[in-house]
């Protein structure tokens, strides 16, 4: 009898309850920024908005509304009548703002910043709209009495709210979600970027040769621009700025020729490993010319005195070293007529191998394993391989 099937059902539900558990994490958070929201929010945002609406109706005509009663609305018609409109909780804008903060904070979290800022645009959307249903909804009761009022909120206004809800969320994601040139896909999901084919790795995404197209020399006009040359302080903007580049990937490199790419790796890592880092560790990652990888080992060798200022900056040292390491001492020269195309030649750095066990008396090695020869052009080790001493000539 086997315990195979067993064990392979234990590990089948270990990694499901690890799949498991943040989504219950993400539901459980949402559900507590619902609850404790409609609790806390509800009443104070109910007697703002029907603040709100008697305030634009005494705007238009003092004697059509009063706002007195906190969250009621009273209204007079022209024959005697008063209307008492109360902002009820499925009349306020409070659920729709909930469901949008709990989708931030769930869905869309990873985007920070950018995700703040479309929750604020997408809340003050809303909110107008509702304010402009409520409005409507007064002005129908003015008009045409209760049944109007009740009919209009009943009816169109729920219509309107579920459109309202759905352009406020839709606001959120437009402005949340990178633009079309920053997303690096059209309409269709091809990638347009202009990479290389030997950077054509998952995810990343190339641009073909039918898909290429004239680059667009007008300059567009951005929020984010705005706030930078006439909002933000040179200083903030130079931070935020110089924190983006780091983080920015330049895929225009691998077009260029191996000679000008090793140029530009040096240009590159003589701002600072950390001031490209994105675009140092992609090189080092997806490059496969071995001139290009050892000028950028050099230049980072080069700069030991720069502190370690993040994650990419250790990878790229620890790259480095094993890369310097591992290469050998001399190599093959290189015919001066080299564009730097033909992505073919690969360096094989060395592996270390696993040690085994010492073989016993009386035993013999396994010829499946046969070991390495004096002289084998695999080391042992990531140290730099020593040159073969000549053999001894007998005297």
């Amino acid at each position: 009898m086997t315990t195979a099937p067993a064990i392979g059902r234990r590990r089948l539900s270990r990694g499901t309850t690890r799949r498991l558990l943040p989504v219950l994490l993400d539901l459980a958070l949402a559900g507590v920024i619902c609850v404790a929201g409609f609790t806390t929010l509800s009443g104070p945002l109910q007697v703002l908005e029907a603040r709100a609406v008697a305030l634009v109706l005494g705007w238009l005509d003092p004697t059509w509304s009063s706002g007195v009663l906190p969250g009621h609305v009273l209204l007079f018609r022209g024959d005697g009548e008063i209307i008492d409109a109360v902002v009820t909780a499925s009349c306020s804008s409070v659920l729709s703002v909930l469901g949008l903060v709990a989708l931030t904070a769930v869905v869309l979290r990873g985007r920070r910043l950018h995700a703040l800022g479309g929750l604020v645009v997408a809340v003050l959307a809303v909110v107008v709209l509702n304010h402009g249903r409520l409005l409507l909804s007064a002005l129908a009761g003015l008009q045409w009495g209760e049944g109007a009022l009740v009919l209009f909120h009943d009816w169109v206004g729920t219509v309107w709210n579920l459109v309202a809800t759905l352009g406020g969320f839709l606001v959120m994601v437009w402005v949340t979600l990178p633009a079309a040139e920053r997303a690096e896909q059209d309409v269709g999901g091809r990638h347009t970027a202009r990479r290389p084919d030997s950077w054509a790795r998952p995810g990343l995404g190339y641009r073909t040769v039918e898909a290429e197209q004239p680059p667009a020399h007008s300059r567009r006009t951005t929020v984010t621009g705005l706030l930078h040359r006439h909002v933000l302080p040179r200083r903030l903007s130079a931070w935020l700025a110089a924190r983006r580049e780091a983080a920015r990937v330049d895929y225009r490199l691998g077009h260029l020729p191996a000679s000008r790419r090793v140029e530009r790796v040096h240009e590159l890592a003589a701002d600072g490993l950390g001031a490209h880092s994105a675009t140092l560790v992609a090189v080092a990652t997806y490059e496969v010319d071995p001139l290009v990888l050892d000028a950028l080992a050099d230049a980072v060798a080069a700069r030991q005195w720069e502190p370690v200022t993040g994650h990419r900056v250790a990878a790229l040292r620890l790259w480095a070293r094993g890369w310097l390491l591992a290469r050998p001492v001399s190599t093959s020269p290189v015919p001066e007529d080299r564009t730097g195309d033909d992505d073919a030649a690969v360096v094989a750095v060395a592996r270390i191998p696993v040690p085994q066990a010492a073989p016993s008396r009386g035993t013999t090695p396994s010829p499946d394993r046969p070991s390495h020869a004096a002289g084998s052009p695999t080391p042992h080790s990531f140290a730099r391989p020593s040159a073969p001493h000549p053999p001894e000539t007998s005297r």
